[in-house]
């Protein structure tokens, strides 16, 4: 199997609870980079209360690694809630008050590292034993300017389709891979399952429209991060009437127009969506591997029951392919506070996480290590259906690398509820695009 020491295309970790790795807003701080290096000198402190900024889907390994962080190290992590629901515009708001806790649990794509400056605002932990166990992980994750300044620690988000083995084996379907199959399904669970969503959306959540309408989509046509490059070099534009990315929005225009999403599609949540296919009364769902916690959750634990119920394939355009980018559960930045004493502990943290307590979080997480030199323990099989559609090529979502695109969830939700056409929010999108990477230069 693929190892993250290969190419940017590593081996994803599959999570058990979370939400979708999607990118921020721009908006964090200003400031001219600290150059400030994570301190590993002399005995890290006791005794210290840090605060921890962290995702209220946070599994219950992560939290139980924040204890034994707490045993080990004598310090106290005072969890800040932020609720999984509407994380990234929570951490925002907040940041851009000047607020900084001691410890960011925070997406590890480029573009939202940017989006808090993480050069002028985050230790930079390039000098950390983790960052030579992550090999390419190091260089996507928290990555700016070929600095490291996060540990990834979780997994990485596998986008696809989730889908209902009972309502497809009682419509004569088998998964699909395309979009073609997609709209095809559509018209045969609209007549042979009425009742049943075809495919479910939650608008309600603003981000998930983010992944059917674009991520998945455009998975092949970011082979070897392709398209994405031909929008940073200028050879491509997001607004390109025959690009892949209105192509995108126009097929996902598509289904919508044919009614294949559910009816409380604009107000719906993403903690609706992952119940729905679970319960059968959604055939489909584009979400990331993220969310096979909630499905282990609304099952109450019982994941044999989710294994007989879901399944999980890649799609894209024309194939199938699945799509990642690094997630925000179990990735951890230390914000430079200008306090030596908690920075010093924050550290300590980072070196505890990705070290001595490092293979314990695993076992417990059950999950594909981000380390290397760590035993992988057995996957539940709905994450081996993830694994699977992973290791068939999946690529880096597009939008990891461009900058602005956190302004995407709303315009995707304006598409879903027909506010605004695929080509309008085509070129808002190139237009916030160009102004965040003309911000990146100043």
């Amino acid at each position: 199997m693929r190892n993250f020491r290969g190419r940017p295309g590593m081996l994803a970790a599959m999570l058990a609870f979370g939400l979708a790795a999607v990118s921020a807003c721009s908006g964090g701080s200003t400031a001219a980079p600290s150059g400030k290096v994570a301190n590993t000198e002399g005995a890290a402190p006791k005794g210290v209360t840090l605060t921890l900024w962290h995702n209220t889907a946070d599994s219950k390994a992560l939290l139980d690694l924040y204890k034994a962080y707490e045993k080990k190290s004598g310090n106290t992590i005072k969890l800040v809630d932020i609720p999984a629901d509407s994380f990234p515009s929570t951490v925002q708001t907040k940041w851009a008050t000047g607020a900084r806790p001691d410890i960011l649990e925070w997406h590890g794509n480029r573009t939202d590292a940017l989006s808090l400056n993480a050069a002028g605002t985050m230790l930079d932990l390039s000098k950390l034993p983790f960052v030579a166990k992550e090999g390419d992980l190091a260089t996507v994750s928290g990555s700016v300017g070929g600095k490291t300044y996060a540990a990834t620690i979780g997994a990485l988000s596998i986008s696809g389709i989730f889908y209902n083995k009972q309502v497809f084996a009682k419509a004569g379907l088998q998964p699909p891979q395309t979009y073609d199959d997609l709209a095809a399904d559509c018209k045969v669970l609209k007549a042979k399952t009425p009742g049943v969503a075809p495919l479910f959306e939650a608008g309600g959540s603003q981000w998930p429209p983010q992944i059917l309408s674009a991520f998945n989509y455009l998975a092949e046509s970011n082979e070897n991060q392709a398209y994405d490059t031909s929008i940073l070099n200028g050879k491509a534009k997001l607004s390109d009437a025959d690009g892949p990315f209105v192509a995108a929005l126009t097929a996902y225009d598509k289904l919508r127009t044919a009614g294949c999403f559910n009816s409380d599609r604009t107000t719906a949540k993403w903690e609706d969506q992952m119940k729905a296919v679970l319960d059968g009364k959604a055939a489909m769902v584009a979400q990331n591997s993220d969310s096979i916690g909630l499905l282990n959750s609304d099952a109450n634990g019982d994941t044999a029951k989710v294994d007989a119920s879901v399944g999980f394939v890649g799609v894209s355009a024309t194939k199938a392919v699945a799509n990642y980018a690094p997630s925000p559960l179990g990735t951890y930045y230390v914000p430079s506070t200008g306090d030596s004493e908690k920075e010093r502990a924050a550290v300590d943290f980072i070196e505890f996480a990705t070290g001595a307590g490092y293979a314990d979080y695993i076992k417990e997480a059950k999950i594909i290590p981000t380390l290397s030199g760590t035993t992988t323990p057995e996957l539940q099989g709905l994450l081996q259906d993830v694994k699977k559609a992973y290791d068939q090529g999946a690529t880096l979502s597009f939008n990891s690398e461009i900058p602005g695109f956190g302004n995407f969830g709303p315009e995707s939700s304006k598409l879903l509820a027909d506010q605004e056409s695929p080509q309008q929010v085509a070129a808002k999108m190139q237009a916030f695009y160009q102004q965040a990477a003309a911000a990146a230069k100043q």
